[in-house]
C-alpha cells in the first residue's frame, strides 16, 4: 500500500488551547505530540471537504494559533494549506503525475477509446508517439504552466510566524518553479518527487509519515 499522510500541525506552545478547542470541530479526531516543536491533530474530515471543518480551522487560527494542514500521497503528490488570523493565507499542491496525465490526455484525444496504459506497453509505435508527446509537452512549456498552477498561491512570507527567517529562505528552493520544472527525460528524475522530503526537513516534521485519521481509527491497521 502506498503512503497516505494528512494532518493539521501547530506549535506545541499552543497545546492547551488546541486541546480545549478541538471538541468544537464537532467530529471525531486524534491528537498527538509529533516532536519537541510540533503537535498534530487528525480530523475525520481528512481532506477538509466540509465547510464546517474549514470554519473551525479559520476560527481556531483567529485566536493566534497558526495551523498547517499537510498532506502527502506517495503516488499522487503533496501539498499544504496554511491558516492564520482567521484566514487561509497560502497553499500549494505538487502533483507527481502531471506529465503522465497530460500525455495520456493528448493520446486519448488522438486515439479515442484506446486503452492507453495497455497499448503503450504492447504497441511500439504508440510507445514512440507517447515519448514524442511527452517531449513536446516539456519543450512547449505546457508542463511548466501546469506546475505553476499548483504553486500560484504560495506566499512564503506567511510562514514568518512559525518559522525562522532561514527556514523561510530555504523554502524558496522547494517552490522554485525553474527547479521544479527541471526534468531528465532519460531517468525521469525531477525535484517534484523530492520536494516533499525537502519541505518536511526544513520545517522539522519528518515524523509526518504513514499517518492519517483513518489509519489511527483502525488501530494502526492498513485499510
Amino acid at each position: 500500500m502506498s503512503e497516505f499522510t494528512t494532518g493539521v500541525l501547530y506549535s506545541r506552545s499552543y497545546e492547551p488551547d488546541v486541546l480545549l478547542s478541538l471538541p468544537c470541530s464537532r467530529q471525531p479526531y486524534f491528537h498527538k505530540n509529533l516532536n519537541n516543536k510540533w503537535n498534530v491533530f487528525f480530523l475525520k474530515d481528512e481532506w477538509l471537504e466540509k465547510a464546517e471543518t474549514l470554519q473551525f480551522l479559520r476560527e481556531l487560527s483567529r485566536s493566534g494559533i497558526t495551523l498547517l494542514w499537510f498532506h502527502d500521497s506517495e503516488d499522487y503528490g503533496w501539498g499544504f494549506r496554511l491558516f492564520d488570523q482567521g484566514y487561509e493565507v497560502t497553499s500549494a499542491t505538487i502533483a507527481y503525475d502531471l506529465e503522465i496525465e497530460l500525455t495520456e490526455q493528448e493520446l486519448e484525444r488522438r486515439h479515442p477509446g484506446i486503452d492507453i496504459s495497455q497499448e503503450v506497453i504492447e504497441n511500439e509505435e504508440l510507445r514512440r508517439e507517447y515519448d514524442h508527446v511527452l517531449h513536446d509537452l516539456i519543450q512547449s512549456g505546457r508542463l511548466r504552466q501546469e506546475i505553476h498552477k499548483g504553486i500560484d498561491r504560495v506566499r512564503l512570507h506567511c510562514f514568518n510566524r512559525i518559522l525562522s527567517p532561514l527556514q523561510v529562505q530555504q523554502l524558496h528552493t522547494v517552490f522554485d518553479l525553474n527547479l521544479l520544472c527541471e526534468y531528465d527525460e532519460q531517468t525521469g528524475s525531477s525535484l517534484l518527487y523530492d520536494s516533499v522530503d525537502l519541505f518536511k526537513e526544513i520545517l522539522g516534521i519528518e515524523e509526518m509519515v504513514w499517518v492519517n485519521y483513518t489509519y489511527l481509527a483502525s488501530g494502526g491497521r492498513e485499510g
